[in-house]
């Protein structure tokens, strides 16, 4: 026995219908997991932000080790070159 058209149209429209709203709401759950929680102050401390915006401390390394890596990786890239 076949179905008739109308159902068929019907059920896929079902499914769009429920992929759009699972769409949604990965969406949805994405983007608040991105959000900062502005206005508690404590918990921006305890992620390491200030009020404005700023890292809670600035620099956490010292810069003699900041160039030290980049002397080191610069090395590593000139001595990788090939030749040719």
């Amino acid at each position: 026995m076949r179905h008739s058209i109308y159902l068929k149209l019907a059920t896929a429209l079902v499914y769009a219908d429920l992929r759009r709203e699972e769409r949604e709401w990965k969406r949805k759950v994405r983007r608040s997991s991105y959000e900062l929680p502005w206005e508690n102050i404590h918990l921006l401390k305890d992620i390491g932000i200030e009020v404005d915006g700023r890292p809670i401390g600035g620099h956490s390394e010292p810069e003699a080790v900041t160039v030290e890596r980049r002397v080191r990786h610069l090395r590593r890239v000139l001595s990788a070159r090939i030749v040719t």
